[in-house]
């Protein structure tokens, strides 16, 4: 068995296993200010005729490109197998990207010699914005002592929540709009910004892709 393994078989399995160890305490802490500090939700009295949807917190220690610890990682996941449709969430589909469509941008970077960047949005699902009213249990270990009654209404996504990736594509989607971006016609995922003819002649390519995946 190898060093690696032993380390993800090490990963709690439960809230009762992860709060004996401080690593994973501090893990929890870290993930209850990262949500708070997002406006992700507010506590409120469950209104008649609503129900509340489980979470529950999952652990995982992260590695980096040697193979060592990076960080210890919890997550607060919401049970959404248990949400239910047109009354937690109406549509969930969010548009992902083609490799072809990354392999010709590259392709197409390289041959004009153009810089490329990449962005790694930190917990990029807790920044979608919910139009629906969802609310969920207040987290084990974590319960606001004289409220323990009240649950969460959630304004942002959390992770597990059916219309969790739906709402962050639109979220950013919207910013790319306000920003003077177009969404490409046959690939959803990507937003272009007029430049020059590089505009053009990258939007043709776009087309030729998707008239190929049709054939």
């Amino acid at each position: 068995m190898t060093s690696t393994t032993l380390i993800m078989s090490s990963d709690p399995s439960s809230f009762e296993d992860a709060v004996k160890s401080s690593k994973w305490r501090l893990a929890m802490d870290e993930e209850i200010k990262s949500i708070e500090k997002n406006q992700t939700w507010k506590l409120v009295e469950l209104p008649i005729g609503a129900k509340k949807i489980g979470v529950k917190w999952v652990y995982k220690t992260k590695l980096n490109e040697l193979g060592e610890v990076d960080k210890y990682k919890a997550r607060l996941v919401v049970k959404g197998y248990s949400q239910q449709r047109g009354i937690d969430y109406t549509e969930v589909y969010a548009p992902v990207a083609r490799m072809d469509t990354v392999r010709m941008i590259i392709a197409f970077a390289a041959q004009r010699g153009w810089n490329l960047y990449q962005l790694d949005v930190k917990s990029a699902f807790l920044h979608g914005e919910l139009k629906e009213d969802v609310f969920v249990e207040q987290p084990r270990g974590y319960e606001k002592k004289g409220s323990e009654h009240k649950v969460y209404k959630l304004q942002k996504a959390l992770y597990g929540l059916k219309q969790a990736p739906r709402a962050w594509f639109s979220r950013i989607e919207s910013y790319f709009i306000k920003e003077g971006f177009e969404r490409s016609p046959s690939e959803h995922t990507l937003f272009l910004k007029r430049k020059g003819d590089a505009f053009e002649k990258l939007r043709e390519k776009l087309g030729m892709c998707a008239a190929a995946d049709l054939n």
